[in-house]
């Protein structure tokens, strides 16, 4: 038997179910394609939590870039545990209220926005395990490595930006009229 929404207030917590249940699909599949293969390969995570942030709440946002960075740190073997975890929940915090307050929710904010956060990401990622160190040879992993990884990440942020906006747009509840709304017909 289906569920069937009797009020407003059963459909916002069905579509919420629903939403949330496509975006942890999404970073189920993320995840998986993070660890397939070897080579260079984007961060799905990144492209992903901002665009899922950009709807949501500050709170919210934290914790899915806890989770996506812990997931992050898992992929990659770091023995560093939750250094990706503290940079996620930066960005994601931060695209918060930048959309909230600055720029318009659309697709080339969402690939600028991805450029900023991959490059600040693979810079302190270069420092903190490579150049800190003195490698030798670590300047090669920047140019061989993170700049590719910034490349591919910024190149399918536009497809998670559709998929993402197409899952709001059909799943987010839309804003309840006022009465002056209602009465101007």
């Amino acid at each position: 038997m289906l569920f069937n929404p009797k009020n407003r207030f059963e459909k916002i917590r069905l579509y919420a179910i629903i939403r949330w249940a496509m975006y942890i699909f999404l970073i189920f599949v993320s995840a998986v394609l993070i660890n397939v293969g070897r080579g260079v390969k984007p961060i799905y995570f990144i492209p992903l939590c901002l665009c899922i942030c950009m709807n949501e709440g500050e709170y919210t946002s934290a914790v899915l870039g806890g989770i996506c960075g812990l997931i992050i740190d898992e992929a990659c073997a770091r023995v560093f545990f939750g250094f990706s975890s503290i940079l996620m929940i930066a960005f994601s915090v931060g695209s918060v209220l930048i959309f909230r307050h600055m720029l318009f929710k659309n697709g080339i904010n969402i690939v600028i926005l991805t450029a900023v956060c991959t490059f600040i990401y693979q810079l302190l990622d270069y420092f903190f395990f490579y150049a800190m160190w003195n490698y030798e040879g670590s300047g090669q992993v920047f140019s061989d490595i993170s700049i590719p990884c910034i490349f591919y990440t910024v190149l399918i942020s536009p497809v998670v930006y559709f998929i993402v906006k197409q899952i709001s747009k059909r799943f987010y509840p839309k804003k309840a009229k006022t009465i002056e709304e209602a009465m101007k017909v």
